[in-house]
């Protein structure tokens, strides 16, 4: 009698296990939990602080499996507008540290930060949003966070001439 709720237990603790090992792996998108689903838009949006337009140089990089753009404005005129296939060394440098954006400190400024610099980045998939940070850089309360998520954009960034070259002022 023993053995045998010994058996049914150990049958069903093994079909949780082979569960929780198939659930971890998401079919749609093709990549094992937790890194970054192959079907995610990734969009990064730098904001320069208010200097005048001849200086200032904002950006927005977005990112898919499939291809890259990044586009310079300086006060909502297109300076620059550039494009790439060659992305797959990027994506997978990305998805392999998306955890890394998972703890950010980001410190939200009780006066806010009128004129100065800020980042954003939201990452979809689908209808679904996965992350949705925004800095503020107003007196470095949040270098730690601004410098995670550069860091973790920056090999698509790299894929394009730095932003003073692709719109110089």
């Amino acid at each position: 009698m023993v053995v045998e709720v010994l058996n049914r237990v150990m049958v069903a603790l093994t079909g949780l296990l082979l569960l929780s090992t198939v659930s971890g792996c998401d079919s749609s998108s093709g990549t094992m939990a937790p890194g970054l689903p192959d079907d995610a838009i990734v969009v990064y949006r730098f904001n320069d602080s208010s200097v005048p337009p001849q200086y200032h140089r904002s950006f927005e990089l977005t990112v898919t499996s499939k291809e890259a753009r990044l586009v310079v404005d300086s006060y909502g005129e297109i300076l620059a507008d550039a494009k790439t296939a060659e992305v797959e060394q990027a994506w997978q440098v990305m998805s392999q540290t998306y955890p890394s954006l998972d703890a950010l400190p980001v410190v939200k400024s009780e006066l806010g930060c009128v004129g100065g610099t800020s980042r954003w980045l939201k990452i979809t998939q689908g209808k679904t949003v996965l992350k949705d940070i925004a800095l503020d850089e107003c007196g470095g309360v949040n270098d730690a966070a601004v410098s995670t998520m550069a860091g973790w954009v920056d090999p698509a960034l790299k894929l394009f001439p730095a932003v003073a070259v692709l719109a110089p002022s």
